[in-house]
């Protein structure tokens, strides 16, 4: 359940939240089906002509999405290090963290930050580049 109650957010605020964190971490590609919403449908709600539905899935979907940006933000410092951490291959979640939320490993993903969060696991360290 995300830290969120449904009676606290407006569907106008959580639907601005939700395309600013998508916007800030890159995640358009995923956006549909980290919803379980049709590209038409993230469209209107890019566009502004539709806002998040309380009554559907796609609700919950975004106080995830919403709760993975804070949470890694929080986690990790920055959003351009949050942004590197879901490019990058994670051993601990058999995979890129973008590449788990496309998919029905999502939840892993969620699972993981809340853990490194409560201190319960630890960060891999950042990859050093060479120059």
């Amino acid at each position: 359940m995300s830290q969120y109650q449904q009676t606290t957010l407006s569907p106008a605020l959580l639907t601005k939240a939700l395309l600013r964190a998508v916007e800030q971490l890159g995640l358009a590609d995923p956006l549909p089906s980290m919803l379980g919403a049709g590209p038409e449908e993230v469209a209107q709600l890019q566009s502004g002509t539709r806002e998040l539905d309380p009554q559907r899935r796609e609700w919950q979907a975004a106080l995830e999405v919403v709760g993975l940006f804070r949470t890694s933000i929080e986690v990790l410092g920055s959003v351009e290090r949050a942004k590197q951490w879901l490019g990058t291959a994670n051993d601990v979640l058999g995979g890129r963290p973008i590449d788990l939320l496309k998919s029905a490993e999502a939840e892993r993903v969620h699972r993981y930050l809340k853990s490194v969060r409560k201190h319960e696991l630890r960060m891999p360290p950042p990859s050093r580049r060479e120059h």
